[in-house]
């Protein structure tokens, strides 16, 4: 640290406790500016100000580097930089956040993807400030350095605490690559690319080309760390299909375990695979049908698995769970759902009617699980029939999904975090018939103030621009709810700003 770095530490020590508790430090050597200080006398308080000014213009004129020779020029930019009109929102968002600080970060991520999708860059003048704030924020590292072009990446390259940019930077073309023009990086690419970066690119490939990305993952299996494996295993959910199987057999046989769980988990959406067909023949001995009609229904039970079943995932259970109980679960979770019509001769809704209480919490769970992974429609809407469950929900077309949704918040208006839940169910953005009418249904709630504090995350990321009129009339008709009124009108002007900086990108 150089004598004026700190002695404008101490100078900021002395303006935050008062100098009548801690003397102003006197002015170090300023170099040929040949500034003197006041004479012996002067009120402390002019002496303060005196070292607020002139430290203030010492650290704006610049320091010494730390190497005498001066760096390389940067290279040309290869975008051009952003519109008049967004790099001004940029600015609004950067050094008076509309909507508060707290939504600032929500702003600048949009402003950053919304001039990435549009091949902009951010300005010159803004880099330092964007560079500075992405260093304390790892959610604004992958867009900012997406966007900051040649100058960006030469600045950054000048600070060792800005050297993340480097990294980021590759991770970014490399998934920007893979977005638009779907291009597949080569084996050695992928294999150099740091771990951090590896998942987006592979979505990004199996999002269009699934069996390159599957190729990818097992070019660098041998040597990537379980933590990578298990990481490349969760991004195989992408396209996932019958062809991805004998990978996926390969990974129940890996030495770490959550790798051969995350392979499980993925072989429960594989109805057609031979684990599948495993399970159906564990499953099949453990259901009965009882009564004179057989129009009963008894599941036991399994007993301990043997090694093939261990290896199938029917080994050690979770805490405080009931081993049998875990393994029946399992089980259930893996075997094809049309096993239960070819065991109880039943639609999926009278096979699930006939479980008992005592004997549906493992069942249920598996058939959820496997409901879940496989998607499947007409299970989820007999699951849902038996109580709420909002993971469920977005197995619904959309326009059942909100209305369902919409009904849910009419019965749980007066619990405003159970609200909460269940608007999460529609993921964002909300279409604006949704959006209108939730709107209308939180104003309409008795406890409104809480139950927009509760939603607020939900309706900063999914509220369409359709709701914006609306959320003005409720704005004026708050009344003396100030908490109320706050929040309304960050939220209005955090959704004005987001809409705006799309419109200047257009």
């Amino acid at each position: 640290m150089s004598d004026v770095d700190a002695w404008w530490r101490e100078v900021g020590n002395a303006a935050l406790v008062g100098t009548a508790r801690r003397p102003v430090p006197p002015l170090p050597d300023l170099g040929p500016a040949g500034v003197r200080p006041r004479a012996e006398g002067a009120p402390r308080e002019e002496a303060l100000l005196d070292a607020a000014a002139l430290g203030s213009a010492a650290l704006r004129a610049g320091r010494l580097l730390d190497r005498a020779e001066a760096p390389e020029a940067a290279a040309d930019d290869r975008r051009p930089v952003a519109p008049r009109r967004a790099v001004q929102l940029l600015e609004l968002v950067l050094t008076q956040p509309p909507a508060g600080a707290a939504q600032r970060t929500g702003l600048l991520v949009h402003w950053l993807r919304a001039a990435d999708d549009a091949a902009r860059r951010v300005p010159h003048a803004l880099l330092p400030t964007l560079l500075e704030l992405a260093t304390g924020n790892r959610e604004l590292r992958r867009p900012t350095a997406a966007v900051v072009d040649e100058r960006g990446r030469w600045l950054a390259g000048l600070r060792p605490d800005w050297s993340w940019v480097a990294e980021a930077a590759a991770g970014a073309e490399a998934h920007t690559a893979s977005r638009v023009s779907e291009a597949v990086p080569q084996s050695d690419d992928w294999a150099r690319l740091p771990s951090a970066d590896r998942v987006g690119v592979l979505a990004a490939v199996r999002a269009h080309h699934p069996a390159e990305g599957r190729t990818l993952v097992a070019s660098t299996w041998d040597t990537d760390s379980a933590r990578d494996r298990r990481a490349h295993l969760d991004a195989l959910r992408i396209g996932l299909g019958p062809d991805d199987e004998a990978l996926l057999e390969t990974a129940l046989d890996d030495r770490a375990g959550t790798v051969r769980e995350a392979a499980a988990e993925l072989l429960d959406a594989l109805p057609t695979s031979a684990r599948a067909a495993r399970m159906a023949q564990r499953l099949r001995p453990l259901v009965r049908r009882t009564g004179l009609l057989g129009r009963g229904l008894e599941v036991l039970l399994p007993d301990e698995p043997d090694a093939a079943g261990v290896r199938d995932g029917l080994g050690k259970p979770p805490p405080r769970r009931s081993a049998r109980g875990w393994w029946l679960e399992q089980i259930c979770a893996g075997a094809p759902l049309e096993v239960w019509a070819e065991l109880t001769g039943a639609a999926p809704a009278v096979a699930v009617g006939r479980l008992t209480d005592a004997q549906a919490t493992d069942v249920l769970a598996g058939i959820r699980r496997a409901v879940l992974a496989r998607r499947q429609l007409d299970w989820a809407t007999v699951l849902l029939e038996r109580g709420w469950d909002p993971a469920l929900v977005p197995l619904l077309p959309r326009e059942l999904r909100e209305r369902a949704v919409l009904a849910r918040v009419d019965a749980t208006s007066s619990k405003p975090h159970h609200a909460a839940s269940v608007i999460a169910a529609v993921e964002a953005p909300w279409s604006p018939d949704f959006s209108v009418a939730l709107v209308s249904r939180l104003r309409a709630a008795q406890l409104g103030s809480a139950i927009v504090v509760a939603t607020m995350p939900h309706l900063l990321a999914g509220l369409h621009p359709a709701a914006l009129d609306p959320l003005e009339r409720w704005l004026e008709s708050t009344g003396a709810d100030q908490t109320l009124t706050t929040n309304l009108r960050n939220l209005l002007q955090f959704h004005s700003v987001k809409r705006s900086i799309t419109e200047a990108f257009r």
